[in-house]
């Protein structure tokens, strides 16, 4: 009788773990077939390719319109993300990371940097799309998309004038986590999705005033951290700090007209506290004029 309870023991031992295995086996597979569709879902997107009307634009030559694009590049972000020299290098996402390889491009036209026609510019700011129409990676051109004609024919006419710097990043790629963050749209990595391609009419001038409407026009740059109505968001990185808000519920809504102004010509709040290097406001050179009017539509969004 003893002999026959400890098989039976062993043989329900088996079965169990039997049972066992067939049930990890099954969860690999449903992992494995889960991430197939994330990865074919994913490489979809990022190879779409769109069909867009490439606006016509003609490109200014004069001294005016270079000074004008260069306040753009600064006040749009290109400076601050691709360098003073437009060279890039910066790693958004390097090799140690479990998001992937990301580094700024080189945006001269030296060695690793681009060639671009000027519908290739028009091709890559209004809609976020490379010169086969499929989407960039990561660069906010849903930001800038909608900017004035005056500003993006000086934009561009800016960015054309800058020297050559040879200068090649590391190719870019997504790894695992990367494609399932882009695929539940927490890794905003294709801008062109956000862009409505249809659009093909832009305000030719916006006049730059002490008003809640030009603020609006300036602000979109700040929705790229801050978020589409300025709540704030979670750190972009492990030693980064949240990104706060910067609505009128925030602390900016508890700020002086005067001491938001002196915050970018200090890099510090009214509080006296000293932002981190992850907010660099001196690299955005607004004049006090565009602050003011930030400012105001800051203090309108709820």
């Amino acid at each position: 009788m003893k002999q026959s309870s400890q098989k039976t023991t062993s043989s329900t031992g088996r079965i169990w773990l039997r049972r066992i295995g067939i049930v990890l086996a099954s969860l690999v597979v449903l992992v494995l077939a889960f991430y197939a569709f994330v990865y074919f879902q994913t490489e979809s997107r990022i190879n779409k390719v769109y069909e867009v009307s490439l606006q016509k634009l003609p490109i200014p030559d004069d001294s005016a319109s270079y000074a004008l694009g260069k306040h753009v590049a600064e006040t749009r972000g290109c400076l601050g993300c691709h360098g003073q020299n437009l060279a890039g290098g910066r790693a958004l996402a390097d090799e140690s990371t479990p998001i992937g390889v990301l580094y700024v491009p080189n945006i001269t036209s030296g060695k690793g940097g681009i060639q671009y026609t000027d519908e290739d510019y028009i091709r890559v700011l209004r809609h976020g799309l490379n010169k086969e129409n499929k989407p960039v990676w990561f660069m906010p051109s849903h930001e800038v998309c909608h900017i004035s004609n005056q500003d993006m024919a000086a934009l561009i006419g800016y960015l054309k004038k800058q020297p050559p710097v040879d200068h090649t990043v590391p190719e870019k790629s997504l790894k695992p986590l990367g494609r399932f963050l882009t695929f539940i749209g927490e890794f905003p990595l294709l801008p062109a999705e956000k862009i409505d391609h249809a659009t093909t009419v832009y305000v030719d001038k916006v006049t730059i005033a002490d008003n809640a409407e030009t603020g609006q026009y300036l602000a979109t740059t700040c929705q790229g951290c801050h978020g589409p109505q300025f709540k704030g968001a979670a750190p972009h990185g492990p030693n980064e700090p949240p990104i706060p808000d910067i609505s009128s519920t925030g602390k900016v809504g508890k700020w002086s007209e005067a001491g938001f102004v002196n915050l970018f010509h200090t890099g510090k709040t009214p509080e006296g506290k000293l932002l981190s290097q992850y907010m660099p406001v001196k690299e955005f050179n607004y004049s006090d004029q565009e602050l003011r009017a930030i400012y105001k539509h800051l203090h309108q969004s709820k």
